[in-house]
């Protein structure tokens, strides 16, 4: 992880996918275009159903991914191929294997994803949704190592400080490892769980050390996003939000946030773990590898029902700021957040 093996991995699979496709070789045949013209070309040439926002959304992400791969530049707008030859990630066959090995998860789910994507944008329907059936998929997707990690670290940075016996929200719990990291940390916290749909609470309660110490909230009470959470106002001491900002769409997150803010008391504290989109400026992601490998997340997951991608760090803070969260903490490239409520 110290050498963004992870990344350099998934950086090297969304070029291959750009050669394979012949996408590179369109672009530099243009070699001076907007995204507009983009779009159109590669809609023309490659038979793209570009008309809706996800898939207008996944162009734009390979435009941006190509430039930070050196082989577009972008002015006002306006991206121009530039004949540099292709990025060398410098992985080693021991380190593929590796990456393989230790990011598991990760690497088999988005090798899926890229190879449905060219059938994606010339009008398949996603490759996963929410349901009984591709369960499995989401539990072998989120208990990847990096994923595990960060987890972990949020626990840690929200009981931090704070005695244990806390009344704490999971909130799209999905397979359930939040909760796992939640009750092995304080044992004694009281433990609330809610997710849109109820496909996850057999995953999760064979996961848990103590599933009957946990309230399971039944999705039939909630019904997700833009819907209002089914608590009290200010009886949250910790409300967990882990992988699931991105599905939110944006005219909604807003609402979301404000609701999540409504159930927790003052002094209590929220914790996101989501990657923030690369900053042009670099301000809040500055790992190259690390910018690299958020567009080929992002482009990836793009193939699933209901993604809306990942969100500029700075309109995040705005937006929290806006409904009246104080930012305390913000790690790893703007993708591990705590926000208390004062």
């Amino acid at each position: 992880m110290s050498r963004s093996l992870v990344q350099r991995f998934l950086t090297e699979l969304l070029l291959h996918f750009t050669d394979e496709m012949g996408i590179s070789d369109i672009l530099s045949s243009i070699g001076r275009f907007t995204e507009r013209k983009a779009v159109e070309v590669l809609a023309q040439d490659l038979g793209y159903v570009v008309k809706d926002r996800t898939r207008k959304r996944m162009i734009g992400l390979l435009l941006h991914f190509l430039s930070e791969c050196g082989q577009l530049r972008e002015e006002d707008g306006t991206f121009t191929w530039c004949d540099n030859g292709v990025l060398e990630s410098g992985l080693l066959d021991q380190e593929s294997e590796t990456a393989r090995e230790v990011f598991k998860g990760q690497v088999d789910f988005f090798e899926r994803c890229l190879c449905h994507a060219d059938g994606f944008l010339k009008g398949a329907p996603p490759l996963y949704r929410f349901d009984d059936t591709m369960a499995w998929a989401w539990e072998e997707f989120l208990a990847d190592a990096e994923f595990t990690f960060a987890r972990s670290l949020l626990v840690k940075l929200l009981f931090m400080g704070r005695h244990q016996n806390l009344r704490v929200l999971d909130l799209c719990y999905g397979p359930g490892f939040g909760l796992l990291h939640i009750q092995e940390h304080s044992p004694h916290s009281e433990l609330i769980a809610v997710d849109h749909k109820n496909i996850f609470h057999h995953y999760a309660s064979c996961k848990v050390p103590n599933p009957y110490a946990i309230t399971w909230v039944d999705s039939g009470i909630w019904k997700g996003f833009g819907s209002p959470l089914p608590f009290p106002d200010n009886v949250f001491d910790i409300v967990f939000f882990t992988c699931a900002d991105p599905y939110i769409p944006p005219e909604l997150r807003k609402y979301v946030y404000g609701d999540i803010f409504r159930v927790l008391h003052c002094g209590g504290s929220l914790g996101i773990l989501s990657h923030s989109y690369p900053d042009t400026a670099g301000e809040y992601v500055r790992d190259p590898w690390m910018r690299r490998g958020i567009f080929c997340h992002d482009f990836s997951e793009s193939v699933c029902k209901g993604w809306n991608g990942f969100y500029d760090a700075q309109e995040s803070i705005d937006l929290f700021h806006a409904v009246g969260f104080k930012l305390s903490t913000l790690m790893l490239n703007a993708s591990l957040w705590r926000l208390d409520k004062l």
